[in-house]
């Protein structure tokens, strides 16, 4: 009789996550959001070099820096080679959103998130 109860206990525990894990796992979630969010601003950053100084006036200091600052903050998190991978990963994804979408709107969208959310990549 105690061996089922304790195998049933020890079921029931295993198979509940604990708060330990659970925490694990939040915090892995968000440690990956804020990395592909520092990738995107890496790919965003790339494409409106390329296709959007043709359109508007673009602020290179501050759109340097941002890439600059980011991409120190990708090689400590992730490495070297994996930053770099992950960057050339944004950057097909980038192009293809442009190709699609076009430059056009493409540069309009990301000057209106950009100079909203307190960056002046663009100047005008």
């Amino acid at each position: 009789m105690k061996r089922a109860l304790l195998l049933a206990v020890l079921l029931t525990t295993a198979a509940l996550p604990d708060a330990a894990s659970a925490a694990e796992d939040t915090k892995d979630s968000k440690r990956t959001e804020t990395i592909e969010g520092l990738v995107r601003i890496v790919g965003a950053q790339a494409g409106i070099v390329l296709y959007c100084r043709k359109l508007y006036t673009i602020d290179d200091t501050v759109s340097e820096g941002l890439s600059r600052t980011v991409r120190r903050a990708l090689d400590a998190s992730l490495g070297h080679q994996r930053a770099q991978s992950a960057i050339a990963e944004e950057g097909r994804r980038v192009a293809g959103e442009i190709a699609a979408i076009g430059a056009e709107q493409w540069c309009a969208d990301q000057r209106d998130i950009l100079n909203t959310d307190g960056v002046r990549v663009f100047v005008d």
